[in-house]
């Protein structure tokens, strides 16, 4: 069986459990190096009002496992904005069932099935929309690059915008303090198609130290000035 042909077979299998816990499939990932790695990424469906990507990509809320929120109702209660631990071992549990019925792998592979988490990898370029604004990794199958361009076969740099076979990339890098530094080089609109893989990079900010006040203690009391 072709590496296609099984992606597509273990998705068809993964849906059903998927979509029984109220999840979508985010992406399925498999690695065929050493002992089979199949990889099962899901999250909470998208709301329809950020499919066209409006939220800019600058709410880390819906990242990690398990992730509750305040309700939009504002009534204090807990809304679920990622898969749980438990979601995804019940799905890992009927695939790996499904799997072992239908036989389709003929040798040793382990199964994986998680949240997208903080530095997510895209499947798609519809799922880059919403992440316009952040930064963004691409490791490309061999090094490209524009024409004029020193090639890389790795771009990183804040996503600017994604159009529809390819999207742009300012390149930038991110310092120890955890701020974004523009590079001096031109944005480059690169085809979806020649990107081996892709994925956000998180950002860790790093809390400021706090700064060297005066030492708590008594008040020194200023030189008195005479008066004539």
């Amino acid at each position: 069986m072709s590496a296609n042909a099984l992606k597509d077979a273990v998705l068809a299998l993964a849906e059903p459990a998927v979509e029984a816990e109220g999840l979508a499939v985010w992406g399925l990932e498999i690695l065929e190096s050493g002992r089979m790695a199949i990889r099962l990424f899901v999250d909470m469906p998208e709301p329809a009002g950020q499919q066209d990507g409006q939220d800019g990509g600058q709410d880390d809320s819906q990242d990690g496992v398990g992730d509750l929120a305040l309700d939009d109702a504002g009534d204090g209660g807990l809304a679920q904005i990622s898969a749980t631990v438990d979601q995804c071992e019940r799905i890992s549990r009927q695939l790996a069932l499904a799997l072992d019925m239908e036989d389709l792998v003929d040798r040793a592979y382990t199964l994986e099935v998680s949240s997208p988490g903080f530095n997510r990898i895209f499947f798609s370029l519809d799922q880059m929309r919403p992440y316009v604004g952040d930064m963004v990794e691409a490791r490309m199958h061999e090094a490209w690059a524009p024409e004029g361009q020193t090639p890389r076969r790795v771009w990183k740099g804040v996503l600017e915008a994604v159009d529809g076979e390819s999207f742009t990339l300012a390149p930038a890098r991110v310092d120890g303090e955890g701020q974004i530094v523009r590079e001096d080089a031109q944005a480059a609109a690169i085809p979806f198609g020649r990107v081996r893989r892709a994925s956000r990079i998180h950002i860790f900010i790093r809390p400021q130290k706090p700064g060297k006040g005066a030492k708590p203690g008594k008040a020194r009391k200023s030189p008195a000035k005479e008066v004539r």
